[in-house]
């Protein structure tokens, strides 16, 4: 068994500080010779999957919320604010390009809890749609947003969701369907997941934030948004060597992602 079909999908583009995701002077940190750094801002899209298969649907990531600049931290908005976002981005839209409809997910799968991933899941509580997170992240987000610390977690987007059909996962991989896993990395959150998914030709994983960018890859090192490094390059291996066996890697954030993949309602194969 494999997923037939793997929608992209499009919720708008947010921007950042370089530094956020490279390191060092790549990211333009100070160094000894070079005290006045060049700073870079870029724009990354946000993006998400929708995953067919014989036995229902599975959704990766939800976007982030069309009303973030409004009802979030000014900081947090401040360090990565909307620049693009129309109603064409909202996830029921995204889905009514493809003919479905929120009640027809069997399982939505959050990578992590920062704003840009879980911002949309709202409509997924009355419905009782099985949320599926790491036990780790959900404990870690709740835990840092109570003490007032939340950084790219808000509150916005998680007291919306009290009383949803949470999962909370604690496996290192957890296989939701056939040819479809979530896979435990840690590294940029406490409780970072990818989603490993298999078609009848290909091998992908949707990298969530462990990867915002491909120079990260192929630096092999991380910016500012790393939580814990040795997990992070731990399984900086295991993806080297998925590259290795024909997998392909969907980077989510990726600047130049709409020109390497499709957006819905065309797909993956």
């Amino acid at each position: 068994m494999y997923a037939e079909k793997i929608y992209l999908l499009d919720y708008g583009w947010l921007g950042g500080d370089c530094g956020w995701f490279l390191p060092g002077a790549a990211g333009g940190a100070m160094t000894y010779s070079n005290r006045n750094p060049e700073k870079k801002w870029i724009e990354i899209p946000v993006s998400g999957a929708l995953i067919q298969h014989k036995d229902g649907y599975i959704l990766f990531d939800t976007g982030i919320s069309p009303e973030a600049m409004k009802t979030h931290e000014k900081g947090l908005m401040e360090a990565f604010p909307i620049t693009r976002i129309s109603d064409e981005n909202k996830l029921e839209n995204q889905l009514k390009k493809i003919n479905v409809k929120p009640a027809d997910i069997s399982f939505v799968v959050i990578s992590h809890l920062h704003l840009d991933h879980i911002g949309q899941a709202g409509i997924f509580k009355d419905l009782k749609t099985p949320i599926i997170v790491q036990k780790t992240e959900l404990e870690s987000a709740l835990s840092l947003l109570w003490q007032g610390k939340g950084g790219a977690y808000d509150i916005s987007d998680l007291d919306p969701l009290r009383n949803a059909n949470w999962f909370p996962i604690n496996d290192e991989k957890f296989e939701i369907m056939d040819g479809v896993e979530a896979e435990f990395t840690g590294g940029h959150t406490r409780g970072h997941q990818v989603l490993n998914v298999k078609t009848k030709n290909k091998k992908y994983i949707f990298t969530g934030d462990y990867l915002h960018l491909p120079e990260e890859y192929n630096t092999e090192s991380k910016g500012w948004l790393l939580s814990n490094a040795n997990e992070w390059q731990d399984y900086m291996g295991k993806l080297k060597l998925k590259g290795k066996t024909g997998t392909n890697m969907v980077i989510g954030h990726d600047p130049d992602l709409w020109n390497k993949y499709p957006r819905a309602p065309n797909y993956l194969e």
